[in-house]
């Protein structure tokens, strides 16, 4: 078993402070995961059955207790964007450059935009990350129909033989 990385005693204190306000229930989880160790005595397996969470998520939680106190617990960090090339701000001067291009009606090829973003960035980037910046900024693929939904073949049909007994 791995041992456990002592908790200093200001960290003790830090936590009786925070035991008496009131939490969401993600908080109270990660509240949970460190008061079992110091109260219970409880394995990190032990608290990660009783949590339904994995062994790393426990030793990850007591960790960043251990480092940062209770703002660690109150810390929401699930989600967003972590491996970003440019701020969301950033994305949209980007495409402000195209928006002329494609107000005007002309087509706007994906190519060109990742060019221009490769430009930008000085190095490749893949054709899917100019998808996604474009769906995240509400740009979509506007292309016509090849036909009618309610269409009718026989009609078109008829009239391409000059026969006028379906009208």
């Amino acid at each position: 078993m791995r041992p456990s990385i002592p908790i200093p005693e200001h960290r003790l204190a830090e936590l009786k402070d925070f035991r008496k306000s009131k939490w969401p229930g993600f908080e109270f989880q990660r509240f949970l995961c460190v008061w079992l160790r110091i109260e219970q005595g409880l394995s990190t397996k032990e608290i990660a059955h009783v949590l339904n969470w994995s062994a790393n998520t426990i030793r990850i939680t007591q960790r960043d207790f251990i480092a940062r106190g209770t703002e660690a617990l109150v810390d929401e960090r699930r989600g967003g964007r972590r491996r970003q090339l440019m701020s969301e701000e950033e994305e949209k001067s980007f495409l402000a450059a195209f928006q002329d291009v494609a107000g005007s009606g002309s087509m706007l090829v994906a190519s060109e935009i990742q060019a221009a973003l490769e430009k930008q960035l000085g190095h490749a980037v893949h054709k899917t990350t100019v998808y996604r910046l474009l769906q995240r900024h509400g740009w979509r693929k506007v292309a016509p129909r090849p036909k009618h939904p309610k269409q009718n073949e026989e009609a078109i049909d008829a009239s391409k033989k000059g026969d006028s007994s379906t009208e």
